[in-house]
């Protein structure tokens, strides 16, 4: 058995002290972690490393745990940066007491809160939280993001999709698993109304794989800053935008900001280009041995 500090560590940074007696840890030894400063009380019952993260901190001290989108994002899945605000899971007899709500968003959780020592809700029961919280959008834009982690599989989405309102159904034939992500989802979503095939994650030889195709030869890649900062990967950008150039390809190219917040000007182009048939290999291009 290890120390005290590491098995807290172990379960993400906060633990229920009642979990850790449990376990064979003694209350002289949690004591004595606290004593030396290793570990400190979190609130009744509760301990907590001094490097756990802070958004589960406040969700314990809160006296929940954290859940819905802020769970999302500590699970690594794709979130908008713009999703700031803390969601937690409180237990439905905490409500009369409970008087941080305008701090953040509270998800009442009636099953017996004691059965659970978690910390953060599980991405089976985070992505529920999600389908009813958010708008469709943000929904699939995680779904497809634990889908393309394999956080979460196609039948326990659908396990998830018959305990929520009908309107939801529908949903299973919006995800996509191959996405990898948010911001490519969010192009697939918001150009699938323009009446043209858009494909996922098509690869492409002497290319490697392109985020989306629009009909037969419209490229779209979106840019996440994680993966495009830098000198060294935009040159790469631009070397494979002229490699798709020399095969035919129309390429176009959008950045995060292009897309959550200028939009228009993104759908205006695919707009104009698929109006011109751009979209489509010409009779030159199969002359050439383009098509493909």
């Amino acid at each position: 058995m290890g120390s005290v500090t590491n098995e807290v560590r172990r379960r993400g940074g906060v633990a229920r002290v009642t979990v850790l007696l449990r376990m064979g840890y003694t209350a002289a030894q949690i004591r004595s972690a606290v004593a030396r400063g290793d570990v400190r009380r979190l609130r009744k019952g509760w301990v907590t490393v001094t490097d756990a993260p802070t958004d589960v901190v406040r969700a314990v001290r809160l006296g929940g745990r954290l859940a819905c989108l802020s769970a999302a994002r500590h699970h690594g899945l794709w979130v908008p940066e713009t999703t700031e605000e803390l969601h937690i899971a409180l237990p439905r007899h905490a409500g009369r007491r409970f008087s941080d709500s305008a701090t953040c968003t509270v998800h009442w959780v009636s099953a017996n809160w004691r059965d659970e020592p978690a910390t953060v809700e599980s991405v089976k029961v985070l992505v529920r939280q999600v389908l009813l919280c958010c708008d469709r959008e943000t929904a699939i834009v995680i779904i497809d993001s634990a889908l393309n982690q394999r956080k979460l599989s196609l039948s326990a989405l659908q396990e998830i999709v018959a305990t929520v309102p009908s309107r939801f159904s529908s949903l299973l034939d919006e995800v996509d698993a191959g996405s990898e992500s948010g911001l490519e989802t969010l192009c697939r979503l918001r150009l699938r109304g323009l009446g043209a095939r858009i494909r996922s994650q098509v690869s492409i030889p002497g290319v490697g794989r392109v985020d989306l195709i629009i009909g037969e030869r419209l490229v779209i890649e979106a840019d996440g800053r994680e993966w495009h900062d830098g000198r060294s990967a935009f040159h790469a950008d631009r070397i494979r935008d002229l490699a798709l150039l020399r095969l035919g390809y129309v390429v176009i190219r959008v950045s995060y900001p292009l897309i959550m917040s200028e939009w228009m000007l993104v759908e205006l182009s695919v707009r104009a280009l698929i109006g011109r048939r751009e979209h489509l290999w010409s009779a030159t291009h199969r002359r050439e041995g383009l098509a493909r």
